[in-house]
């Protein structure tokens, strides 16, 4: 069980998270709602150790059992496609194979040997939720994963994303209410 206990954190004068509490079951798939600049990702930052709180505790997960996409793809420059996906692995070649299917289930096969500059920024998200995906840690955090994407790949990547959560704790942060109402059980209002 995940727990957040008393959490706070500003930036300057403006608080973002202010005595936030609350548990998550191993398992459960939780939608992180708030106004724009409500601490959803600061939240998913904390989460996975990226930020510090600057009161609080955050219990029962460690940050290698966390697999994280972010708003914006951060992919690596220099490396192609499949090796952006890959390159999270502890053995990155032995994760080729699996790499490819999700790029597949993806569409972007084709795309396996590009590198960054040659993909739109649809596809560039799609290779960052592929690369959050090939883990096999049991935390998976994603932070508005399909706003680059037209409502149809949405559907299909939502389904995906679904199927491959089904053992997984999950934290979406989206202001799409379908994502939630496909991929999540509970809300978490901050």
């Amino acid at each position: 069980m995940l727990r957040v206990h008393d959490l706070y954190k500003s930036f300057g004068k403006t608080e973002v998270l202010r005595g936030l509490s609350f548990e998550v079951n191993q398992g459960e798939k939780v939608l992180v709602s708030a106004p724009s600049g409500g601490g959803k990702t600061t939240l998913l930052r904390i989460l996975c150790s990226l930020e510090k709180a600057d009161k609080g505790v955050v219990e029962g997960v460690r940050p290698e059992e966390i697999s994280y996409c972010f708003q914006e793809p951060r992919l690596f420059p220099q490396l192609t496609a499949l090796q952006n996906v890959t390159c999270i692995l502890a053995d990155p070649k032995s994760g080729e194979a699996r790499g490819l299917e999700l790029l597949e289930q993806m569409d972007l096969r084709d795309a396996a040997d590009k590198f960054p500059h040659q993909l739109s920024g649809g596809m560039k998200q799609r290779v960052a939720l592929a690369r959050a995906l090939i883990s096999d840690r049991p935390v998976l955090l994603l932070d508005e994963p399909f706003t680059a994407l037209d409502e149809e790949r949405r559907d299909a990547l939502r389904q995906r994303v679904k199927e491959f959560c089904q053992n997984k704790t999950l934290f979406l942060v989206s202001h799409d209410p379908k994502d939630g109402e496909v991929l999540t059980e509970r809300t978490i209002f901050l």
